[in-house]
């Protein structure tokens, strides 16, 4: 442990890349699984389960929960403890669901709430009443300037429409690097073929003024979105209309619901009873955190809560009470929102060129890799200990207006520009 390099690499591996995108289609209902495909992520594969995750700084931060048959998910578990414990890793899992809140504390693990991931019910999705006066009134304007939407598979999208999409993120991003880790996906092409989707709005001339990107859960027949840019000038209500518009296309589709905005501590944020004394402190702090770090918190709340959504809880599991304050340096280096966070990830955070480029869909799901033998398809890093064994490793961010209130950019990170 004291000689190892600190900081993980990342190699590429089509073949195992190409298994993981398999076991996604195949069983990843949960609105984040499809987010396990990023990069910047390593793979553990047992059976038929994935876990993404990436270790930093000592700390394996899984991301989600497990890919897979629901009966295997505590086996992998068990097994991907085993493969961090032999390495000297501590484990978290970031954003995970309480479906497997009671798989997670028997094995001694222990859940924090986070926050509440936002989700509309596509059939039960309506305009109508007082509650979404203001989302009504923003679609409407839209309407009434001429705003129209597309919607485009992203295997569909041809070359010329790729660059358009391009320089609006660049444009929005300000030359930025993208943030994020467990709750957006790290490329607009990321995913392609019938795994994502772009919905397009453009103004009266035909201009593109902004567009959704959102992952495809087919076992769920969801829609989880990752990211949405925008033009600097567009106009109030833009992105409302566009979700809107969303909405209306996955209904006809057959979709069941859409995943918006992860809101951090929502719960605590979105209090307006008397709180006790040590949540109004925490309230407090995360307010001042908020200043600091240049996070969107109450403002993703806000945004969410004019589509009268459905709240579902996201939490993070720890080892260890104790394990917090490293977990969440770790967590936040990851994302990418602490100042100077490549110093504490390892300028190596970035993969080879070659584990860049878009996953091919399989022809079929490929064979299970049999739970006693784990895939071991990363390499280690010259001169230090094995970095890979089997496979190591929605609030969102930016500002817009839409029916008055701030938009985040990103699908559920507090910080994006």
């Amino acid at each position: 442990m004291w000689i190892r390099p600190w900081r993980q690499r990342l190699f590429p591996d089509v073949r195992l890349r190409q298994q993981a995108a398999a076991i996604v289609r195949r069983w990843g209902a949960d609105t984040l699984a499809p987010f396990a495909l990023r990069s910047d992520k390593e793979w553990f594969i047992t059976g038929q389960t994935l876990i993404a995750y990436r270790v930093v700084r000592g700390i394996a931060l899984i991301s989600g929960d497990p890919v897979g048959p629901p009966l295997e998910a505590g086996p992998a578990v068990d097994r991907f403890m085993a493969h961090a414990e032999a390495r000297g890793w501590r484990t978290a899992v970031m954003g995970a669901s309480d479906r497997l809140l009671q798989t997670y504390r028997d094995r001694g693990l222990h859940p924090l709430y986070h926050g509440d991931e936002a989700v509309l019910g596509i059939q039960g999705f309506s305009l109508d009443g007082r509650s979404m006066r203001a989302t009504r009134q923003a679609v409407h304007r839209l309407e009434r300037k001429g705003f129209r939407a597309e919607v485009v598979m992203a295997g569909d999208v041809p070359p010329a429409l790729r660059e358009e999409l391009a320089a609006v993120e660049h444009a929005w991003l300000r030359g930025g690097a993208r943030k994020g880790f467990t709750m957006e996906l790290d490329s607009l092409f990321r995913l392609d073929g019938d795994d994502a989707v772009f919905v397009i709005g453009r103004d009266e001339q035909g201009q593109i003024t902004g567009f959704l990107h959102l992952a495809v859960c087919p076992p769920s027949r969801a829609l989880s979105l990752s990211t949405m840019p925008r033009q600097r000038d567009a106009p109030n209500g833009f992105t409302a209309w566009l979700i809107t518009e969303t909405v209306s296309w996955a209904r006809g589709q057959g979709y069941t619901h859409v995943s918006l905005n992860f809101s951090p501590f929502a719960g605590l944020l979105a209090a307006k009873a008397e709180m006790p004394r040590m949540q109004r402190l925490q309230r407090r702090a995360l307010l001042r955190l908020k200043g600091i770090l240049a996070l969107q918190l109450d403002n993703l709340l806000r945004f969410n809560a004019q589509f009268d959504p459905a709240w579902q809880p996201r939490y993070v599991i720890v080892q260890a009470w104790t394990d917090l304050p490293r977990i969440a340096v770790a967590a936040m280096a990851a994302e990418g929102y602490l100042p100077h966070a490549t110093l504490i990830r390892g300028r190596g955070w970035a993969p080879g060129p070659d584990q860049a480029a878009t996953v091919e869909p399989p022809a079929a799901v490929p064979r299970a890799v049999p739970v006693e033998e784990p895939v071991r398809g990363l390499r280690p890093a010259t001169g230090g200990p094995a970095t890979g064994g089997p496979a190591t490793g929605r609030p969102r961010a930016g500002a817009a207006a839409a029916a008055g209130g701030e938009v985040p950019a990103g699908r559920g990170h507090p910080g994006r520009p």
